[in-house]
C-alpha cells in the first residue's frame, strides 16, 4: 500500500518537473547562470567560513528542485535559509568570536541582528568599508525576499499550499512567482559577495562578467561594479 502511494507521488512530481522545465526554460536559464556565478565566486574564496557558502548553494539547488516539483512551500523555506545564511556569512567574516561559538552551537544567529542598520550587515557604514555605494535598493530587495519567504515558513493561512491547491500539481503562475523570487535572491547573494570581496581576483569568462554587470546595475551598485571590474583578469 505505502509503496504504491510513494510510486504515485513520485510519478506526479516527475510530471511536475517536466512541465516546469518545458514552460519556463528562459527564466530557469537566467537562474542557472546566477547559481554558476555564485559557485564561481565561492571557488575563489579561501577562508574557514567558505563552508557557509557551500551550504547556501545546497539550499539554492534544493529550493529549485522543490519548486520544479511543485512543492512550493518547501521551496520557499529553502530560499529563506539561503538569504539568512548569505547575511550570516558576511556577518561572521568580521565577527570571528561569534563564529567560533556558532560552530560549537553556543551562538544563535538572529535576523534582527543581521538586518540591524547599526550593528548588522544591512549597515551602510559597514559596507562602505569595502565599497562606497548606494545600498538602498539592495537592502530593500533583501528585506523583501526575507519577508515574503517568511510568510511561507510560518505557515500564514493565505500562503499555505493546500489553501490554493488541493493536490500537488504544477501551476505556472505559482512557479513563476517563485522563480522571480529565486532570481532576486541570487542577485542579492551575488551583490553581497562582490561588495564584501570587491578586491577578489576573478578569472571569469565574458558570460559571467555580463551577468555580474547586469545584476549590479539593476541594484544601482555602480561603484561596486567599477571596483570589481578593476580586479577582473
Amino acid at each position: 500500500m505505502i509503496g504504491d502511494l510513494i510510486e504515485s507521488f513520485k510519478n506526479r512530481l516527475d510530471d511536475n518537473i517536466s512541465k516546469s522545465i518545458k514552460e519556463n526554460d528562459k527564466k530557469l536559464s537566467e537562474i542557472s547562470l546566477n547559481i554558476e556565478v555564485i559557485e564561481e565566486i565561492t571557488s575563489h574564496i579561501n577562508n574557514d567560513t567558505q563552508i557557509i557558502l557551500k551550504e547556501i548553494i545546497h539550499d539554492l539547488i534544493s529550493g529549485l528542485y522543490s519548486g520544479l516539483q511543485a512543492l512550493y512551500r518547501n521551496a520557499y523555506i529553502s530560499l529563506r535559509s539561503g538569504i539568512e545564511l548569505s547575511l550570516t556569512y558576511v556577518y561572521f567574516l568580521d565577527h570571528n568570536y561569534e563564529y567560533l561559538f556558532w560552530k560549537q552551537d553556543k551562538y544563535d544567529v538572529k535576523w534582527s541582528v543581521l538586518e540591524n542598520e547599526n550593528i548588522g550587515v544591512l549597515n551602510k557604514k559597514y559596507l562602505a568599508l569595502f565599497c562606497e555605494d548606494e545600498f538602498e535598493n539592495l537592502f530593500s530587495l533583501c528585506r523583501k525576499v526575507y519577508r515574503d519567504c517568511s510568510q511561507f515558513v510560518h505557515g500564514k493561512y493565505e500562503y499555505m499550499y493546500t489553501v490554493k491547491h488541493q493536490i500537488i500539481n504544477y501551476d505556472k503562475n505559482t512557479l513563476m512567482e517563485f522563480l522571480n523570487m529565486f532570481y532576486d535572491l541570487t542577485n542579492v547573494i551575488i551583490a553581497f559577495l562582490l561588495i564584501r570581496h570587491s578586491n577578489l581576483n576573478l578569472g571569469i569568462d565574458e558570460t559571467y562578467k555580463k551577468i555580474i554587470e547586469k545584476n549590479l546595475k539593476r541594484l544601482q551598485l555602480t561603484n561596486t561594479l567599477e571596483k570589481v571590474k578593476g580586479y577582473w583578469e
